[in-house]
């Protein structure tokens, strides 16, 4: 990579223009510099997709960092809302995030500056009308976060503190409005949190639904997405990276595996038994709950279609798309997991599919092996939490016996 020009930058100027975009995770990065209008050098690194992506996002960094006040610098009586404008909205969304976390860190947003579209729910105790040094006072930003506890909900209160913490303090630091992080310390009672009116993963599919998402992702050909028109992925890694989503929904589907332990899974700790069941060996050290046990792929087809993947000759089950040497970037990852299960929510009226995701495979299962497996063995088999005695004393002894219990849910 060549080295910019080092030409000093008058205040107000930028060296976007002649920075060096250069490759960066699974995407692309540039490291530039801009001189505020009161002197201060300042050198960003802004991260995007496709190399003009990167540009673009770091052309609207710098106009938010040049239109924030007349000499480039925050004062604590500048207004908290000016603030969350103009350097943390536009950081949340030119950050690397998955679709989903920029949406709920939006709304955390919105939720800080008291404005959540219900004329019911009032937010007397939100960042709008303080100043920057009186929203950064803890009784001031534990009021607001509690508030949000009880008006939205314990998670949208800790989404809030996420982008109080990471997208307002951590920026009025570096622009030495504040000496410390006040969140960094800062503890929230959320005992009087309302209710959600859902609990993620604890919904689960129809048997009709079940069946019908299984034959919508055997059916799916890799091979009819198209050309990007630009990006520096191919359409060959496309097609790589399209199957690949489709046989992780599929194995979820038919393991109740978490994400994490099935796409961190080596090939190593995958093989066929006898019978043709893939199984998925999942040490203590790989699962959430410290509960070693094998795993059996319910559904024969989607045992045969993983199979195939022990000899791709990576040691990965679930590989990067761009570098089968490599497991895939879990940010990237997720993005294109969560798009697959909005096509399955769209193309068979799926609605649960917009906004629950690889949990609500572990319900399903559960609950379609209610009257055919005992309760300690499903317990087991999915490494759910439960009594301490059949955690101890009760195990998945026998992957065929789970395998055919299930078989009936494949048959209509």
């Amino acid at each position: 990579m060549s080295r910019a020009a080092t030409t000093r930058l008058e205040p107000g100027e930028h060296s976007i223009d002649r920075a060096q975009v250069f490759p960066y995770r699974d995407g692309f990065a540039m490291r530039w510099s801009i001189r505020l209008h009161g002197g201060r050098l300042m050198r960003p690194l802004t991260q995007g997709p496709t190399k003009g992506k990167v540009r673009a996002r770091a052309r609207a960094r710098a106009a938010d960092l040049l239109s924030s006040s007349g000499d480039g610098g925050w004062k604590g009586a500048s207004k908290a809302l000016d603030y969350l404008d103009k350097v943390t909205l536009p950081a949340i969304r030119a950050e690397r995030l998955a679709d989903s976390t920029t949406r709920r860190y939006e709304l955390a947003h919105r939720l800080l500056r008291g404005e959540c579209g219900d004329e019911a729910c009032r937010h007397t105790h939100a960042l709008a009308g303080l100043s920057l040094r009186e929203a950064m006072r803890p009784r001031a930003l534990t009021s607001c976060l509690e508030e949000i506890g009880r008006l939205h909900g314990a998670v949208n209160a800790k989404h809030a503190k996420t982008v109080a913490k990471k997208y307002l303090a951590a920026p009025l630091r570096v622009d030495e409005v504040i000496e410390y992080n006040p969140l960094t310390d800062l503890e929230l009672d959320l005992s009087g949190a309302k209710n959600p009116a859902y609990s993620r993963g604890g919904r689960a599919l129809t048997a009709e639904q079940y069946r019908a998402a299984i034959e919508y992702l055997l059916a799916a050909d890799p091979e009819s997405v198209k050309a990007p028109k630009r990006g520096r992925w191919t359409r060959e890694q496309r097609v790589i990276e399209r199957a690949a989503c489709i046989d992780i929904v599929l194995a979820q589907a038919t393991t109740g595996l978490r994400t994490s332990e099935l796409c961190m899974r080596p090939t190593e700790d995958c093989h066929v038994d006898a019978s043709g069941t893939f199984i998925v060996e999942l040490s203590p050290e790989a699962t959430k709950t410290r509960t070693g046990r094998p795993v059996p792929v319910l559904a024969p087809a989607v045992s045969k279609r993983l199979a195939t993947r022990l000899d791709s000759g990576s040691p990965w089950l679930f590989p990067s798309p761009t570098d089968q040497a490599k497991v895939w970037d879990p940010r990237n990852r997720d993005r294109k997991l969560a798009a697959l299960y909005r096509e399955l929510a769209e193309q068979l009226h799926i609605e649960m599919f917009e906004y629950e995701r690889g949990h609500s495979w572990r319900t399903t299962n559960n609950t379609l092996l209610y009257d055919v497996l005992p309760e300690a063995t499903r317990t087991r088999l999915f490494g759910h939490t439960a009594a301490i005695n059949r955690q101890r004393y009760t195990a998945v002894t026998s992957t065929e016996a789970v395998v055919s219990a299930a078989a009936g849910i494949f048959e209509k």
